[in-house]
């Protein structure tokens, strides 16, 4: 029994059996072929009659031959024709009639499979535990399966079923029949969820297949529980995720993530920092890298073999090589990469390396022995002091023997000594330095004879850190440093000074017998440990006078050693200073004497006879004065010696301006350079003469200032234009402030640019290549300023005063050596013009002259005295 099921819009499904469908298709009998086959069963029956009668009966042929005529021969004839015909068309109806029962046998089987099938698919259907609705036509629809597990809130019956009205809500039924019509009508598929309940959901899907329209219902039991419970583990997945990134955005390390193709797909704003992008989004749309491209091949060619990237590597950041720890993993939808900067932990790495190196170095050069014992007590560190106090090889050092081992094998050597103790007891007490909480100390007598001074410290993590000390010679020096002190005391005592310790009470404590014989105090009443403040009464020579501290003169014995005995009894300790000075006896005398404070608040104080030194110092003096008078000499005779020099170099540069003439021929080249050659070194001597002529003049008295009102900016620039090609050669700028000097004031104004002259040749000569001259000046409190500054070497403090003396040239740091002239023609002319000089510097930071003129016309009295000089120098 197979089902057929047809369908279209108001059909219904019908049921049929085999045989029906066998005789369905069977052809119903052919009438004609039935009469047909009669008549041609009587038509053979006629034509073989006579010939079976014939048989019977001979000459029946003869005697029928006479019966019939020739139209009835030719009736038979045609009736004959007719009959073959007739049996002709009868054998083709029978075979059409087998092919076609043939054919309908085949499509017999074919419809028994298709049952097959189609009941098969059915079977399926209402086994899925779904409910179809088949729409063929425009009545109802097929209801096909049903919805297990519904518990009475779906109907079973299909005509409730139907009725949507009576188990959906209202909401729902609208939108589900709106959905249908939308199927039917316009093949709109669909998919709906109807809610019955909180745990009750129902789902209807729309879809058509060829003319048909089918909707399918499926119950989703505990579907809607799963999906909260999906729902909220997709937003905390989210929030989750969100968060991360949040972090990972103000993270100080790079983030990245790639796709499959390795393309950028996020990173961070430290990796858009460290990149050097505005934004992240630029990054993203240049895919800006943050490795280089052959670290980035080595990174993706391990992630492609899905190992995780660890490896240190460099990339330039901000300018920067730095180095960073870069990991890169492999995940579902790509990879992953951070990069941690480690510049400053591989430099503080280097660093404490570098310091532990150089502490190992500094241990090396210490003449201390330095070892250090682990927790398991073996040698972890020792330096070249402790291999060469024990005379260890290396060979042995590098096995890393324990600490009993190590003093065992010291004492088998023979360099320590034999203990008479157990083994157990040796160990104790080698071993007890470990178990300390504070370090102790112990002196190790050796058995060569030397004495070590030996420091044991615990480590917090355990072990110990031990120091030798071979404090042998410490020993020796003490020894010998206490006979020292007595060698010391007999040589006082034979000293010339006179030498006297005094307590802080007054009380001496020590002298020399020449402190007695220069007082005229008996040496017994010192050994009493006398007073200080008694002292005068019992001198036998009085103090005339006394150069006390700064050498104020202090007469009489009292004054003296007043001063004494103020020093030697002050209470304050550290505010005492060593006081010098000098005193007077009244025996003819003349000493120095030394306040010293001592510690402990003794006071020491020495005499030393100076009467022979003073006597050579009057001689001194008197040849000084000598010199000095010789040297007066000398500068006349310079002086004398300039005047006489200066009308022969006057010819000497007139005649070598005129061999450079048209009017006296043409020169070669070797003559042309050696003219050049003495107009530089004639115009050098002209200069050297013209300024010795200006201190001559100055030093004599007769020197006049044309006072008048200098243009202060004109001066200037006519004084740099006098140095300007030195300065161009040296690769020297120049800077010029005159906005606070004004536009004139009453002076000399070719002194005054013979003094800005000298100072800027001074500067230029120091003034290192690339650097500025500066040239300022400025009024205030009744005065003029002119300050030259150059960022040369500088001068030494105590050298300031030496750069004013004639004939001082330091070349030091100068890129040439004059004749040491000119800061004593700037000092002589200012000083002519009421002024000062000042300078400043220090070494290293260059050199500021200053020459300070007042403003306003000079005072008579001054005036009127520089006059009268001037008429006994004309005289």
């Amino acid at each position: 029994m197979s089902k057929d099921i047809g369908s279209g819009r108001g059909g219904a499904i019908g049921l049929r059996t085999d045989s029906e469908t066998a005789n369905a298709h069977a052809a119903p009998p052919n009438a004609v072929t039935a009469i047909m086959a009669i008549l041609a069963v009587q038509s053979v029956g006629l034509i073989f009659l006579p010939e079976r009668a014939l048989a019977a009966e001979p000459g029946a042929a003869f005697q029928l031959s006479g019966v019939l005529s020739e139209g009835d021969l030719l009736h038979l004839s045609v009736l004959a024709f007719v009959i073959g015909a007739v049996m002709l068309a009868a054998t083709f109806m029978v075979r059409q009639q087998a092919v076609l029962q043939g054919e309908n046998a085949e499509l017999q089987g074919l419809l028994h499979d298709a049952h097959l099938r189609a009941d098969a698919r059915t079977a399926l259907l209402v086994a899925g535990g779904e409910r179809i609705l088949v729409f063929a036509g425009t009545g109802q629809p097929e209801v096909i399966g049903q919805m297990p597990g519904s518990n009475g809130r779906i109907p079973g019956d299909p005509e409730r079923f139907l009725i949507f009205a009576d188990w959906m809500p209202a909401e729902a039924v609208d939108r589900l029949e709106a959905a249908i019509a939308a199927l039917l009508d316009d093949a709109k598929p669909f998919r709906i969820a109807v809610d019955l309940d909180a745990e009750f959901v129902v789902e209807a899907v729309g879809r058509t297949s060829g003319g048909l329209a089918m909707v399918k219902f499926t119950v989703l039991e505990g579907l809607r529980k799963r999906l909260d419970e999906l729902t909220n583990a997709l937003a905390r997945a989210e929030a989750e995720v969100e968060t991360m990134q949040q972090l990972f955005d103000q993270a100080p390390i790079a983030l990245w993530m790639r796709d499959r193709s390795g393309r950028l797909t996020w990173v961070n704003r430290a990796y858009a920092t460290a990149v050097d992008a505005p934004t992240v989004g630029d990054v993203l749309e240049r895919q800006v890298e943050f490795l280089s491209a052959q670290d980035r091949l080595r990174v993706a060619k391990q992630v492609a073999e899905n190992r995780p990237f660890t490896a240190k590597l460099s990339t330039v950041v901000e300018a920067d090589r730095r180095n960073f720890n870069v990991v890169e993993a492999l995940g579902p939808i790509g990879s992953a990469g951070l990069a941690i900067d480690v510049s400053e932990t591989e430099q503080v790495r280097m660093e404490l390396h570098q310091t532990i190196e150089s502490q190992s170095e500094t241990l090396n050069q210490l003449a201390t022995a330095v070892a250090r014992f682990d927790e398991k007590t073996r040698l972890a560190y020792y330096n070249a002091a402790f291999q060469r106090l024990f005379d260890l090889t290396n060979a042995y050092l590098e096995t890393e023997p324990d600490h009993v081992t190590l003093l065992d094998h010291l004492r088998t050597r023979g360099i320590l000594p034999i203990e008479k103790l157990v083994r157990s007891e040796m160990r104790e007490q080698d071993l007890a330095a470990y178990r300390a909480t504070e370090p102790t100390e112990d002196m190790w007598h050796l058995a060569d004879g030397r004495t070590l001074r030996v420091i044991a410290t615990p480590q917090p993590r355990g072990g110990a850190t031990w120091v030798f000390e071979d404090i042998t010679e410490k020993l020796e020096l003490e020894s010998q440093v206490k006979a020292t002190v007595r060698l010391q005391r007999e040589t006082i005592d034979y000293l010339s000074e006179a030498v006297a310790v005094f307590g802080s009470d007054g009380r001496m404590r020590l002298s020399n017998p020449a402190f007695a014989d220069m007082w005229g105090i008996d040496p017994v009443h010192l050994a009493k440990g006398a007073r200080i403040q008694a002292l005068p009464d019992h001198c036998h020579v009085n103090v005339e006078r006394t150069l006390g501290p700064g050498g104020v003169a202090e007469p009489g014995l009292s004054q003296g050693w007043r001063l004494f005995v103020e020093q030697v009894t002050a209470f304050d300790d550290h505010g005492r200073d060593t006081l010098r000075g000098e005193i007077s006896l009244s025996d003819g005398g003349i000493f120095n004497y030394t306040i010293v404070p001592l510690p402990n608040g003794l006071t020491m104080l020495t005499f030393s006879n100076i009467s022979e030194a003073r006597a050579a110092e009057l001689v001194l003096r008197e040849r000084n004065d000598a010199l000095e008078q010789a040297n007066q000499i000398k500068t006349d005779f310079v002086q004398h010696v300039n005047y006489e020099l200066r009308s022969p170099l006057t010819n000497i540069i007139g005649f070598s301006a005129l061999l450079r003439s048209a009017e006296t021929g043409p020169l070669n080249e070797r003559q042309s350079e050696y003219l050049d050659y003495i107009s530089s070194s004639t115009s050098t001597l002209l200069t050297i003469v013209n300024d010795i002529l200006d201190l001559a003049t100055v030093d004599a008295g007769i020197m006049e200032l044309e006072l008048s009102e200098v243009d202060i900016a004109r001066t200037v620039e006519q004084a740099v234009d006098g140095v300007r090609d030195r300065f161009e050669a040296a690769d020297i700028s120049l800077r010029i402030d005159l906005a606070d000097a004004g536009t004139s004031f009453n002076a000399d104004g070719h002194r005054l640019t013979q003094i800005l002259f000298n100072l800027l040749s001074n500067a230029a000569n120091f003034a290192p290549a690339g650097s500025v001259v500066g040239v300022r000046a400025w009024r205030g409190d009744g005065q003029i300023s002119f300050e030259v500054s150059d960022d040369g070497p500088g001068i030494a403090t105590n050298q300031i005063d030496k750069i004013f003396e004639r004939f001082e040239a330091d070349p030091s740091g100068g890129r040439q050596s004059g004749a040491g002239l000119g800061l004593s023609i700037v000092k002589s002319f200012v000083e002519l013009h009421h002024g000062h000089v000042e300078v400043r510097s220090m070494p290293g930071s260059g050199t500021a002259v200053i020459c300070h003129f007042p403003l306003g016309n000079f005072p008579p009295d001054e005036d009127s005295g520089r006059s009268e000089r001037f008429r006994d120098a004309a005289e």
